[in-house]
């Protein structure tokens, strides 16, 4: 099964920009251009992550984004076949 998810360059960075003031390792690892492959353990960690950004608030107007985005990858983490997410970023 094949999910996806577009995310527009310009919210994409702001995500990033909101990941590097708190400091969350994996989401600012990704390049804001190019192809990143995540595993079922990374993907848990990112929607981990992106649901600490999320709660925190300051993306209020990004909400319904990061909630997908969290959602594709803990199904991404707990399907029972092998699985990995796919983010390209294009800046």
């Amino acid at each position: 099964m094949f999910r996806e998810q577009v995310v527009a360059g310009g919210a994409f960075l702001r995500i990033v920009e909101a990941a590097r003031k708190t400091e969350l390792g994996l989401l600012l690892s990704l390049e804001p251009v190019g192809l990143h492959e995540l595993d079922k353990h990374a993907s848990a960690r990112l929607a981990d992550e992106i649901t600490s950004l999320r709660t925190s608030g300051e993306l209020g107007e990004l909400d319904d984004e990061l909630t997908r985005m969290a959602e594709l990858l803990r199904w991404c983490s707990h399907t029972r076949k092998s699985a990995w997410v796919r983010i390209e970023a294009r800046g």
